[in-house]
Formats: structure tokens, C-alpha cells, sequence
């Protein structure tokens, strides 16, 4: 039957209708997310997720092989008949798929408004080890029990077998570094399910002293943020700050303490002068201009660029983006300081592929040096050092007054990427861009090589001030990575 002219007008008019509604309502009333997932919005989520990070993520493009065996994961999941679950769940089994990129600015989190599940619930003390032994404190300065001393086993199975569930999770970088390693081991619920052993809200630990003897203690697991099972910093309480303060100042986490933190260093007459930047993240122009006047060296041209970047192209990608955040084009260097890069052994000229955009680079501003004598700096770090620390570990690097002392830093230095996925709510971050040295060395994913290396445990622990000064007075330079020869290592 043949419609007339005013009944294909009413139909039309009743399309525009309902999609007028869609769209005020999508406008005021945006989906929320859900904490159960069936199987088809957990494949729409890892679409999502997938093309963001193949079109944007600096370490997919770095290693073909990685980003061929990510997508490969991702289609075995899409492919797969995934049971229904909770966003909880859901998130461990992103953070299992993107730890195959091996990017170490990787990191997943739930709304805040996500209930909390007894699959995330973690150990709430800090897990350290001596270099030979594992060993458990309720606060930073308190272990469990000081007659035995080492802990050995968690729910009958010994430490190497958690280090080992641990280690799914970290990128290759990290593997060895025991800090990731504790931070990883205190998830113990989210060990438990990779092992096969059934979720509590305890946990049965062992420890040992010198002799042999053990003892059992069961220990309860609690919810906690990222923030707060960060073994470099997290069990450090407020009011026993003071006591650490006479020998090592600590950077703040906290911005409600910077101002107090300041007043230290500008108070403090050591010499050298023992700064622990691990947790220093943002950049922060007061602690830059205290080094500029007390630490920094006179100023020479190539000593402007403190590195260099290379970002993942991608049709809206632009050098702007990246403008905000302190970086500009290499070309906007003058002559000299480009000739002064070379001779270090920079090659601008290097470009091993075009899913990566031309040089950027991040340079300090030209100083006047307040002080007539500089003061000896010695700037503590660990696999927890990443953005800013990096940075300021980059730029004092090769100073003649500063040492680098600690572990490994986290090769992590890049710009992030953010992205939210449209039905768990799930938030995740990753490298926007490759970091490179002024000689032309890859640092993300490699991270910077202290000159004075101690453990985590002994930077936390120890008496820092004696341990350094056994160290010989010729120490290494400090080295990040390999040369750019490499060329499955580079863009």
C-alpha cells in the first residue's frame, strides 16, 4: 500500500522527534558506568581501549613484536565467550593485557564512585626486601615482629612463587626491582586469583629468624588506593618526618606540606645535602630556583636542553599538545646549541620510522647563580622516581657537585595519554611519547642509572650518610640506556 505525501511526513517527523530526545538526553544525562559488565560491553570497552592505544601509545609503535602480540590478546579476548563480571575483575585482566606493551607509565583505576571489591583488597603494611630476605613492616619504621624478622611465606607458598604471579604485571624493566615487586605482592587478592587461590580478607603469613625457627600471623587485607600501597613513600607518617629530616629531607607528596618542606631546605646548612625526590611528579618552579641558585653549575649553551622527545603521530596530533607541558621543536634551538648537541652525540637527523614526529625538546631557561659557592647535592631515587624526578635526576645528572644515589629510576619521563572507557568507567594512562638524553640515549623504558647505587630497603632504612662514604670518590656517571644504535629499541 502506497503511503501519501503527509503519512512519510509524519514518519519523519516522528524519526527527528526520537532523535531530538536521544540526544538532550545523552547531553544531560550521560551514560554512567556500570560496575557489572556483560560480555559484550567488556568487548566494547577493549575495542575502545585498542584503538586508542594503537593509534596513540608511544610504546605500541616503539616494538612491533609487542604491539603484534597485544593485538593478537586482544582478539583472543574479543573472540572469547567472557563470563559476565564486575569492573573490579575487569581491571585486572586490563592491567594483565597492557603490561605487554612494557610501558611503564601504564596504570589502570576505577571511578571513585565504584564499590569496592574484595578482588583489589590488599596488604595495608610495606613489603621490603634486604636484598637477601623479605621482610614486612606495619608502618615504615615498625616491622611485625624484630625476633623474626624475615617473612618467607604467604598462604603456605613461599615468596619467589609471588614475586613470580607479581611479575605478570610488570613491565620487563621492572621486573628485577624489588620496590615494584613489593607493590605488586601487596595486591594479594589479585595474586590469589592468577594462583588459584580462593579471595579472603586475610592472609596468612610466615615468618623466620636467623636460627630457623617460624612463626604463623594472619593479617588483614583492606581496600586502599594506589597511592597509599606506594612502598617508596606510603607508610611514612607525618609526625615522624622530623627525625628522618636531620639527615635526608623528603620531597612531599602532599602539597599541604611543601610549604613546611621548603622551609627545611632553605634552612638546612648540610653539606653535601641528601634530597629524596621520588615522589616529586609535577614540575615545581620554587625547587627548580632553589637548585638554579644553591646546586646548579654556570651556565653553558648545550646545558639548556635537558632532553629530548619524540611523540606517536596520529591525525589530530600536533607539537602543540605537548607545548603546555615545558617542550618545543628542535629547530627553535639557535644554531649553536643543535651543534652543541651533536658534539655530545645527538643526531638530529635520526628518524628510524614515521609513526614518530620530529625532535622536541625540554630546556631550562638561562640562570643567574645567586650563590657563590655551590653546595653538594646528593638526590636519592628507586624504581618509584618517574616524570619530574626523572627529569631533575636528567638534568643534574652530569653536574660535578650532584650524585644520583638509589636504584634504577622508572624510565618513565614521557607525557601521558588518558582515556576512559565508556561502559566500566575504567581510567588509564600511558606514555604519549619516547624520552631520549642529550646524547641521544633512550630513557623510557630504560629509566637512569644512579652513580651510587643502594637498595630501597637501605634508602628507607639505613644510614644513607655512612653507606656513601664508602662509596670510592671516582664513581660512574651516570648512564641511561643504550646507545641509539639499537634499532628495535627505537622509533
Amino acid at each position: 500500500m502506497a503511503l501519501s505525501v503527509k503519512s512519510i511526513f509524519f514518519i519523519f517527523a516522528t524519526m527527528m522527534l526520537i532523535s531530538a530526545v536521544q540526544l538532550i538526553r545523552i547531553s544531560f544525562f550521560p551514560h554512567s558506568a556500570s560496575y557489572q559488565l556483560t560480555s559484550e560491553q567488556q568487548k566494547q570497552d577493549i575495542q575502545q581501549l585498542l584503538r586508542d592505544i594503537n593509534q596513540k601509545s608511544a610504546f605500541a609503535a616503539l616494538d612491533p613484536d609487542k604491539k603484534h602480540k597485544f593485538n593478537l590478546t586482544a582478539q583472543r579476548l574479543l573472540l572469547a565467550n567472557l563470563p559476565h563480571t564486575n569492573s573490579s575483575i575487569f581491571q585486572i585482566r586490563l592491567q594483565a593485557w597492557l603490561s605487554t606493551l612494557n610501558d611503564p607509565a601504564v596504570s589502570v583505576s576505577q571511578p571513585n564512585s565504584t564499590p569496592r571489591s574484595k578482588a583489589l583488597t590488599s596488604f595495608q603494611g610495606v613489603l621490603h626486601h634486604d636484598g637477601k630476605h623479605w621482610l614486612a613492616f606495619m608502618s615504615k619504621e615498625e616491622q611485625f615482629d624484630e625476633d623474626y624478622p624475615y617473612l618467607t611465606h604467604i598462604d603456605g607458598l613461599p615468596m619467589n612463587r609471588w614475586v613470580t604471579a607479581a611479575q605478570q604485571y610488570i613491565p620487563d624493566s621492572l621486573k628485577l626491582s624489588a620496590i615494584e615487586q613489593s607493590r605488586w605482592i601487596s595486591r594479594i587478592n589479585q595474586l590469589r586469583q592468577q594462583i588459584g587461590l580462593p579471595l579472603s580478607d586475610s592472609a596468612q603469613f610466615t615468618f623466620t629468624n636467623s636460627a630457623g625457627d617460624s612463626i604463623q600471623r594472619t593479617m588483614r587485607l583492606d581496600n586502599s588506593s594506589d597511592s597509599k600501597i606506594d612502598v617508596s613513600y606510603s607508610a611514612t607518617l607525618v609526625h615522624k618526618q622530623a627525625s628522618l629530616a636531620r639527615e635526608t629531607l623528603q620531597y612531599p607528596a602532599d602539597n599541604k606540606f611543601k610549604s613546611h618542606f621548603f622551609k627545611q631546605l632553605e634552612a638546612n646548612t648540610s653539606n653535601p645535602i641528601k634530597l629524596d625526590i621520588r615522589q616529586l611528579t609535577s614540575i615545581d618552579n620554587r625547587l627548580n630556583q632553589w637548585i638554579n641558585d644553591n646546586v646548579a653549575p654556570s651556565y653553558t649553551p648545550y646545558n639548556s636542553t635537558i632532553g629530548l622527545i619524540k611523540y606517536k603521530r596520529f591525525p589530530s596530533s600536533t607539537s602543540a599538545t605537548f607545548s603546555k607541558q615545558a617542550f618545543f621543536p628542535l629547530n627553535e634551538l639557535s644554531f649553536f646549541e643543535q651543534t652543541q648537541l651533536e658534539t655530545v652525540g645527538f643526531n638530529s637527523q635520526f628518524d628510524g620510522t614515521q609513526a614518530f614526529s620530529h625532535w622536541l625538546v625540554r630546556g631550562t631557561e638561562e640562570y643567574s647563580n645567586a650563590a657563590s659557592e655551590k653546595r653538594q647535592l646528593h638526590l636519592l631515587v628507586d624504581s618509584s622516581c618517574q616524570q619530574e624526578c626523572e627529569w631533575l635526576a636528567l638534568r643534574a645528572a652530569n653536574w660535578p657537585n650532584v650524585k644520583v644515589v638509589g636504584e634504577q629510576t622508572r624510565g618513565s619521563l614521557s607525557p601521558r595519554y588518558s582515556v576512559k572507557l565508556k561502559h566500566s568507567g575504567i581510567s588509564i594512562k600511558y606514555s604519549a611519547a619516547l624520552t631520549y638524553s642529550p646524547q641521544g640515549r633512550l630513557i623510557s623504558g630504560v629509566g637512569l642509572s644512579p652513580h651510587i647505587k643502594l637498595s630501597g630497603y637501605a634508602l628507607n632504612y639505613l644510614n644513607t650518610t655512612d653507606m656513601i662514604a664508602e662509596e670510592p670518590k671516582a664513581s660512574k656517571r651516570l648512564t641511561a640506556g643504550n646507545k641509539r644504535t639499537s634499532a628495535k629499541r627505537l622509533p
